[in-house]
């Protein structure tokens, strides 16, 4: 695993400084950089989580994980965007013909993804295809993607079957809502269709709650399962940051009525230390818990329900250390905070941001621990 971390480490080194000076543009813009996400793209950042046989890295989430918070330290938005297109990308690999993953990624190994795995369209079954309708929310990268993935349930199916359909990605279909204080650079606007024509090829249909196509550890995962712990990283990334700008911070102000620099002071000592101490326990159990869920996907066991609940507990309570652990910080750095040059209270906006996905919202602890108390999850996401 140390040689992927570096590996990646040296894959993303060129583009780190393209990140960084386009991050402030990115946020007034509400939208990525298109250069950065093209460049990410070039470099094999979009596949990391597709299967070798069709092209991508197939890489151990643990390093997609590490990937993410390197991201997050630079810059929270990309870092949340280059996650979620490597989800949907693997989305794609997942659900799609196999056929249709070899020839996409051989034919452009550098696409970029957008889409949204949530089922809120409605597909119609025609004689040349499937026709989609439909309304996707937080469709981050949308503005800068080449194809989109959406999910839709067949019309008049029962069981419930799942149409996954990919899309050329059309700006004209791009409803301009993400007015937001946190993550403003994913351009994660609503994707509207209107009974937009898909062929077969372009087409996976299966069964509600079906395993993926692909017999692999991470797919042999259940959705609820695969998409949380990437969001960790990007929490863990920001709090990173944070850290790393008020320890610059404590050296050179002096706080207002005093003599001695921040460093000198008692709160700043203990509120680093809280902020280190937050995120290190926070993904010390992600991965543990990580680790508990890869061991049983390589054996083909199923995950228990108390498994399921204590990893998704993990997840959301190492998103809720991250915000804390800012949040000390942001106390600590006094009115200092406030302006837009510390960069703080932005980093605190973007981790509450990261906290309002429903995979690792802080409501999925209370979830997590009627699980525990063998009680019905009573969110059909669990």
């Amino acid at each position: 695993m140390a040689a992927a971390s570096l590996e990646l480490e040296q894959l993303l080194s060129p583009v780190e400084n393209l990140i960084s000076d386009s991050a402030q543009q990115s946020d007034q813009l509400r939208q990525p950089n298109r250069e950065v996400i093209e460049s990410l793209g070039n470099l094999g950042l979009m596949r990391l989580l597709v299967p070798k046989e069709y092209g991508g890295h197939e890489l151990h989430p643990k390093e997609l994980i590490n990937f993410t918070k390197r991201l997050a330290e630079i810059h929270g938005s990309t870092a949340w965007v280059t996650m979620t297109c490597n989800e949907e990308a693997e989305l794609v690999s997942a659900y799609l013909p196999p056929e249709t993953c070899r020839r996409l990624w051989a034919d452009n190994p550098s696409i970029v993804i957008a889409g949204s795995g949530v089922a809120k369209g409605k597909a119609r079954r025609t004689k040349d295809g499937w026709r989609i309708t439909g309304r996707w929310n937080f469709v981050s990268g949308c503005t800068t993607a080449d194809k989109w993935v959406f999910n839709s349930v067949v019309e008049g199916s029962s069981p419930i079957k799942l149409c996954f359909a990919v899309v050329e990605a059309n700006p004209e279909f791009i409803e301009d809502t993400w007015h937001t204080v946190g993550l403003r650079g994913t351009g994660s606007h609503d994707v509207v269709l209107e009974d937009l024509l898909v062929s077969d090829t372009w087409c996976g249909v299966v069964d509600n709650n079906s395993l993926p196509i692909p017999d692999l550890p991470f797919y042999r995962l259940p959705s609820a399962l695969r998409f949380p712990f990437p969001k960790t990283g990007v929490a863990a990334g920001l709090a990173s940051r944070a850290i790393a700008d008020f320890k610059e911070l404590t050296q050179s102000k002096t706080p207002l009525t005093s003599k001695k620099k921040l460093r000198d002071r008692p709160d700043a000592a203990t509120s680093i230390a809280k902020a280190e101490a937050l995120v290190g326990a926070g993904q010390a159990w992600v991965f543990e818990q990580l680790e508990t869920i890869w061991t049983a996907a390589e054996r083909g066991d199923e995950v228990s329900d108390q498994t399921h609940a204590k990893v998704r507990l993990a997840c959301s309570w190492s998103v809720q250390n991250a915000i804390s652990a800012i949040q000390h910080l942001v106390d600590a750095a006094g009115s200092t905070a406030n302006f837009e040059g510390s960069g703080l209270m932005a980093l605190l906006d973007d981790a509450r941001a990261v906290a309002g996905h429903f995979m690792v919202g802080s409501y999925q602890i209370d979830t997590a621990g009627r699980v525990l108390l063998d009680l019905d999850a009573g969110d059909p996401a669990f």
